[in-house]
């Protein structure tokens, strides 16, 4: 699978988890946004879980590339950065599985997946041949 096919499967998917809890959340708590202890939680969309799955299903490396792109998202990298911080990011929050729990409860999911989406077509970089490997400079 592609780096993009999985993007877009990721932004799809969060749009509605989050969607459903946009909807669901002032339903189930009375004073929404503040939240009671003891108020009852909207049981989870099943795209929830489909989520989960999809994230857990992809190679640590692709899981670390879309961690990447939320973070060129919310401008936390530059586009002349994403090799260092790529490298920088791989392993620096566990394993795959707390990426992706990570990743699971990022509300700004999304949309940060959409804003790096444009950022790379902007500087005409394909999401597909991200520039991770960092060049080496000949010495003369």
């Amino acid at each position: 699978m592609k780096l993009s096919e999985a993007v877009n499967k990721v932004i799809e998917l969060a749009q509605k988890v989050f969607g459903y809890y946009d909807r669901e959340l002032p339903k189930w708590h009375p004073n929404y946004p503040l939240v009671n202890p003891d108020d009852k939680e909207p049981p989870p969309p099943p795209e929830e879980k489909e989520l989960k799955d999809f994230l857990m299903s992809l190679s640590e490396d692709m899981i670390d590339q879309v961690l990447l792109l939320t973070y060129l998202g919310r401008e936390g990298v530059g586009i002349a950065d994403l090799a260092e911080s790529y490298e920088d990011l791989k392993g620096s929050f566990g394993g795959p599985e707390q990426v992706a729990a990570f990743l699971m409860h990022y509300a700004p999911l999304a949309d940060d997946l959409l804003d790096a989406l444009e950022e790379l077509r902007k500087h005409k970089i394909s999401v597909d041949r991200l520039p991770l490997k960092k060049v080496k400079v000949r010495k003369p």
